[in-house]
């Protein structure tokens, strides 16, 4: 029985070592599809967590955006007076511009004159605006020597010392150039360049007053200028 068996094992012996080699491939195949499996499965929740991680920083950061421009776009007031059909002090914010305010206030009246009227400008507190009418002179502006109030006049704002936006030093009007000076309040590119040449024909400002004799600046401007602006020699 042994002896047949031994035989039987000698005959058969290759089908045997084939069929075993089978069985362990297909165990090794097996184990590798699932290891596959076990991967793709990682790979699928690693990528979910990323996809709600970066969701969940994309509103953080929205909101942090929201909050930023709500807390730069402020509160603030100003006073719109002359040829306007609403005058009156109305609630803007920081980021609106002078034309928002003309239209809150009803818009130009039918004898504004819009001609010297930055409509771009930007509003700061406490600004009065005043639309001079078509061949109107105030007297306070009767040294001019045109009829219509420039906008230096028409538009008056506190001094910058007021201001949130104010820096502490003042403006020598001795030693600025054209781009210092533009950032006094109420003076423009064509302003500044008034300022310098009046410097180059008449020569240094001997007292900050003196800024009067610029054609187009009046007192209403230069009490918006005086707290910023100084002639140097301690003054």
């Amino acid at each position: 029985m042994l002896k047949t068996s031994k035989d039987w094992l000698i005959k058969n012996r290759l089908f045997i070592e084939i069929g075993m080699l089978s069985c362990l491939v297909l165990s090794v195949v097996g184990i590798i599809l699932m290891f596959l499996s076990s991967t793709d499965d990682v790979e699928e929740t690693s990528d979910t967590m990323s996809y709600l991680e970066s969701e969940s920083q994309y509103s953080v950061t929205s909101n942090q955006a929201e909050q930023q421009s709500e807390s730069q776009s402020e509160i603030i007031y100003v006073d719109v007076k002359g040829a306007v059909y609403l005058p009156g002090v109305y609630e803007v914010t920081s980021e609106m511009r002078l034309i928002d305010a003309i239209e809150l206030a009803g818009g130009f009246s039918d004898k504004a004159n819009q001609n010297p009227v930055n409509l771009s400008l930007k509003l700061t507190d406490q600004m009065v605006i005043f639309i001079p009418e078509i061949g109107a002179v105030e007297e306070k502006t009767a040294e001019l020597e045109t009829s219509a109030v420039p906008i230096e006049e028409a538009v008056i704002t506190v001094p910058k010392e007021n201001s949130e936006t104010a820096t502490s030093e003042k403006i020598n009007i001795n030693l600025a150039d054209s781009i210092e000076l533009q950032q006094l309040s109420g003076i423009g590119e064509k302003k500044a360049e008034q300022i310098m040449s009046y410097r180059q024909e008449n020569g240094s400002f001997q007292k900050i007053e003196d800024l009067k004799n610029v054609s187009g600046i009046g007192e209403k401007t230069f009490e918006a200028l005086r707290a910023n602006i100084t002639v140097g020699d301690g003054e």
